[in-house]
């Protein structure tokens, strides 16, 4: 008979090494999930701060493309300097020669009673 208190310690001790790996193995799975669960938590913040991240790269951009129409509209400006100098000296002339054309409409104007007064004679 004592072969059979044996045989029962060693079923006992492995039910028992049976029984302690099946509840490691159920611990190490839901450490897995835990650390699954983390995981996926963490991407849903990653994900967010990409989010957000593009939203202000997309502001920058935005703000940068506004910045460059207003340093075109400067270079147009410097651009146009030029001909807006030509034209300035242009409207000088224009005033010389109109001052010219009044004192010669004026001449004209004084010197009609001299020659009358000549060919009236």
């Amino acid at each position: 008979m004592p072969q059979p208190k044996k045989i029962e310690k060693a079923e006992k001790t492995s039910e028992s090494k049976s029984s302690s790996f099946q509840q490691q193995l159920i611990d190490s799975n839901i450490k897995l999930q835990q650390k699954l669960i983390e995981l996926i938590e963490s991407n849903k913040e990653v994900s967010k701060s990409m989010a957000s991240t593009s939203k202000e790269i997309q502001s920058m951009t935005d703000f940068f493309k506004e910045a460059g129409k207003y340093m075109v509209a400067e270079t147009e400006d410097e651009k146009l300097k030029p001909l807006l100098n030509k034209i300035s000296d242009l409207v000088e002339q224009n005033k010389t020669i109109m001052r010219g054309l009044i004192l010669v409409q004026k001449y004209i104007k004084a010197s009609q009673p001299m020659h009358k007064d000549i060919f009236s004679e």
